[in-house]
């Protein structure tokens, strides 16, 4: 990443506390990242989360299947890695952060999402997750999704 330029964090805002939405959401933002050829690591919370995920990444929506792998030690030549530990943060140009806390390594990506939706654990830390992003100087953006003015 270029030091002059600071990292752009996404904030989804999903009008739903049903958990499977941020999964399904998850998805469709890795259908983005591969139409435009970016590399994504997505970040869960844990394990189970991870493995969720992945299963989700082979059959949701159109597209059956989505080149990833789940990694948690490093670099892998799949387009979309997931992990669900600090070490498994691959750098590339997007992270999806689903994880209950930023990583220290936000900084390896040129752009970061967040996923909130209507669970208050989930809103509060978005909102925790933005003042922390704010601070370090990041363009934040956010989508409300679902909703009408």
């Amino acid at each position: 990443m270029n030091e002059a330029t600071a990292t752009r964090v996404d904030f989804y805002l999903l009008p739903t506390a049903e958990p499977l939405a941020r999964l399904q959401f998850a998805c469709k933002l890795a259908d983005k990242a591969l139409a435009s050829g970016r590399r994504l690591h997505v970040l869960t919370g844990d394990r189970s989360e991870c493995e969720m995920l992945g299963r989700l990444l082979w059959t949701y929506g159109d597209i059956s299947f989505r080149p990833h792998a789940i990694t948690d030690a490093g670099n892998t030549d799949y387009p979309i890695t997931l992990g669900c530990t600090a070490d498994s943060l691959t750098g590339g140009s997007a992270l999806l952060n689903l994880a209950p806390d930023v990583p220290d390594h936000y900084a390896l990506f040129d752009q970061i999402a967040e996923i909130v939706d209507e669970n208050p654990d989930i809103k509060i830390r978005g909102r925790e997750h933005y003042r922390l992003y704010r601070s370090y100087g990041c363009d934040l953006q956010h989508h409300a999704l679902g909703q009408t003015s």
